[in-house]
């Protein structure tokens, strides 16, 4: 158990030194750095974060970015504005330099885009992962939303079980990870509505040390599956399932990786996909102001291959028509906590 959790920390240090020389420096890098090195005016798309590198679901979203500038042969730069004293700074310095697309991406970045856009007509800001949208013809809202594979992982869970008992973790009482929040317990419920399903906040999307010390609370009331939709504090989350011997759900990316025989299925949120099509119509000249919602009709996967196999063949059919179900409308998952 403990050289898996030593794998998955270098995993983790490993993302957080990759992103940072993509970002082209070796720490953080800041919207002035950026205008320095675009002095010559090269084309540059941009996306800006608050919260440290090395999250998972902030390295799904700039590989999208990444794409968009292999294929268009332009820079690209992650930004860190980890105070929200930095936030307008930040923007207003990447539109200055001329980035464009500027990404930003959760609320509170997103409410400083949408007053700095009409100052930059010119300039494409594309909010990413959070559901505020403003009438200006400059921005462009983009979602994927997360209930749906929630509420397969969910399913999943109820059928893997053998305590019945099962819990998600978020990382905050927020829309987006209420999603989530919203399809595990329903995915939960109509799987089994024997199984408890206890759903429980960390408070704090950074700290995996909380996410371990939660989930272990909720292990000890005999919880044996816990999902967590924590960003980067969902690594102690897993961290603890490990330690547990219990079995995880992963968030976002496919986290088998960290350890296979405790994460055994993750729930999928192609942010990747969205972030690049999103900033291509900006270079294609085809950007659309508004929101863009991608969900299980849009092609989206849902889960990854590799667990999907290693499920008993019974817990496969279930799955297979729950998807069925959900895409003739048969299943109506919900977006809010019920």
């Amino acid at each position: 158990m403990k050289k898996s959790w030593k794998k998955m920390i270098a995993l983790a240090m490993a993302t957080v030194m990759t992103m940072g020389l993509l970002s082209g420096c070796g720490g953080k890098e800041t919207a002035q750095d950026a205008a320095t090195d675009n002095a010559a005016g090269s084309e540059m798309a941009a996306m800006i974060i608050s919260i440290a590198q090395g999250d998972p679901f902030l390295t799904l979203a700039y590989q999208g970015v990444e794409q968009l500038g292999e294929e268009y042969g332009i820079e690209t730069k992650i930004i860190e504005a980890l105070d929200k004293s930095e936030y307008s700074e930040q923007i207003r310095a990447m539109a200055e330099v001329g980035a464009n697309p500027i990404y930003v991406v959760w609320d509170d970045l997103a409410a400083e885009a949408v007053k700095i856009a009409p100052e930059f007509p010119d300039t494409k800001f594309i909010i990413v992962d959070c559901y505020l949208t403003e009438d200006l013809d400059n921005v462009k809202t983009i979602v994927v939303e997360p209930q749906e594979a929630a509420f397969v992982a969910g399913v999943v869970a109820a059928n893997t079980t053998k305590t019945n008992y099962v819990s998600w973790i978020g990382s905050a009482d927020q829309p987006v990870i209420n999603k989530f929040r919203a399809g595990f317990e329903a995915g939960v419920a109509y799987a089994n509505p024997d199984v408890q399903c206890e759903s429980l906040y960390i408070g704090d999307a950074n700290d995996p040390n909380k996410g371990s010390e939660l989930t272990k609370q909720v292990i000890g009331k005999g919880a044996d599956v816990v999902m967590h939709s924590a960003n980067k504090a969902g690594l102690g989350v897993i961290r603890a399932c490990e330690e547990e011997g219990v079995l995880a759900i992963g968030a976002d990316e496919w986290q088998g990786s960290i350890n296979e025989d405790v994460v055994f299925w993750s729930a999928l949120k192609d942010i990747t996909g969205a972030v690049y099509q999103a900033g291509k119509s900006v270079l294609d000249n085809t950007f659309e102001p508004g929101m863009d919602v991608y969900n299980i009709n849009s092609g989206l996967s849902l889960y990854d291959e590799r667990d999907y196999e290693k499920l008993p063949d019974e817990t496969k059919k279930v799955v297979d028509e729950t998807i069925e179900k959900m895409k003739s409308g048969e299943i109506e998952v919900p977006s809010e906590v019920q």
